[in-house]
């Protein structure tokens, strides 16, 4: 590198942290790996400080191979945890795979789009801009994070998927459990506004044997009843302090709002997988999902997750 280059350390523990507190996020949203927030951060200041460490001559053995590996695997371990082998390998893979996707989009955008001259240096065997690296190629960085993070899992399953993707889904609400037929629907976003737990739509026929009678008899009427009238019926003590309301939008309906209640745990069966969930809302409809009868609820995405 030549003499006159100038290093910013904080700059570049910052830039660092950044980036990598983004790919963890997009590799676990990306992979549906269960993290924390703590365990993100945790991750990316271990990867940030690696960075710095490069750039001191003390610690040139940092640059070697195995020392990126060793460091990008205690930034995965950091933030996925250690629970087995087959997890921990899986959790590795996605972050390798969405670091080389993002990588390789903000190198590809920058030849692409940058026609001003830029030079790499090297320093310790990194390759390093020192003269054009502009602020935007960060935030195309943080921007393709985003996209795999939010919707990249759902379109290659999507793609992937032949047929829907239906599972087995067990409900237990006061020691009682339910089976349904359930389609995960990819694109379902529906949270509850407070908790911003996600929300399981399912037909209230399969809640007959516990809604109260006077309810389950109303929404089997034509015209289903008004929120009002199906939250009097859910005055018992029992069920007031599990009611919910999930605001919603639809076809002919942008300003919709669902009466959900909170369960005491769901099952999600996906093959040989089974995901447990207790922070979920059972949002209750009142017709059916498919006229055909193959599914009787509608999964949320972020319900198979890995914990």
């Amino acid at each position: 590198m030549s003499p006159n280059t100038n290093i910013y350390i904080d700059m570049v523990f910052l830039i660092n942290f950044i980036m990598d507190f983004f790919v963890l996020w997009a590799a676990s949203k990306f992979g549906k790996l269960a993290t924390t927030l703590r365990g993100l951060c945790l991750g990316a200041l271990i990867v940030a400080s690696y960075a710095v460490l490069i750039f001191l001559p003390q610690f040139s053995f940092t640059a070697t191979f195995p020392a990126k590996v060793v460091c990008s695997l205690l930034m995965v371990g950091a933030a996925f945890g250690f629970k087995n082998i087959g997890r921990f390998l899986k959790s590795a893979a996605y972050f390798y795979l969405v670091s080389f996707i993002m990588g390789g989009a903000v190198l590809g955008s920058m030849y692409l789009f940058d026609d001003s001259l830029f030079i790499l240096e090297t320093w310790n065997g990194i390759a390093v801009n020192v003269i054009n690296f502009k602020t935007a190629w960060l935030l195309v960085g943080l921007i393709i994070a985003l996209i795999l993070g939010l919707w990249g899992a759902s379109y290659f399953r999507r793609t992937l998927q032949q047929g829907p993707w239906l599972v087995k889904a067990y409900l237990e609400i006061f020691g009682q459990v339910i089976e349904a037929d359930a389609l995960v629907d990819t694109g379902n976003q529906l949270n509850d506004p407070i908790t911003k737990e996600p929300v399981m739509v399912i037909e209230h026929t399969k809640l007959s044997g516990i809604l109260p009678p006077q309810l389950t008899a109303m929404l089997n009427k034509k015209e289903p009843p008004s929120l009002d009238e199906q939250i009097a019926i859910l005055q018992d003590p029992k069920w007031i302090t599990r009611i919910r309301l999930i605001p919603f939008s639809s076809l002919g309906n942008q300003n919709g709002m669902l009466l959900g209640i909170k369960h005491d745990k769901v099952l999600i069966q996906d093959g040989q997988k089974t995901y447990c969930n207790i922070r979920v809302v059972l949002g209750i409809y009142y017709r059916k999902l498919c006229s055909e009868g193959t599914y009787q609820a509608l999964v949320h995405p972020d319900m198979l997750t890995e914990n």
